[in-house]
């Protein structure tokens, strides 16, 4: 059982910051990639933790289980991992 709608779509902006915080990168380097502040990403991160329905998850977890609940229903493209 899935907790949460099946596809609660993102914003443009939350799938990018999401997409860049994939690779586990602190929130300075996202947002040093995208050329936002780290609050911003930090606020784009929680507002996608709750569209995906991961809030409930202790802090260290959120991020792996946001990306792969977004990656699952579509909503990121999936981070293969660089050999």
């Amino acid at each position: 059982m899935t907790r949460g709608p099946a596809r609660m779509p993102l914003t443009p902006r939350q799938a990018q910051v999401l997409t860049a915080a994939a690779t586990g990168a602190p929130l300075s380097q996202v947002a040093d990639r995208l050329g936002i502040t780290r609050e911003q990403v930090a606020s784009n991160l929680c507002r996608a933790y709750q569209r995906l329905d991961v809030t409930y998850l202790p802090r260290d977890q959120r991020r792996a289980e946001a990306v792969r609940v977004a990656v699952q229903r579509g909503l990121i493209p999936n981070q293969e991992p660089t050999p």
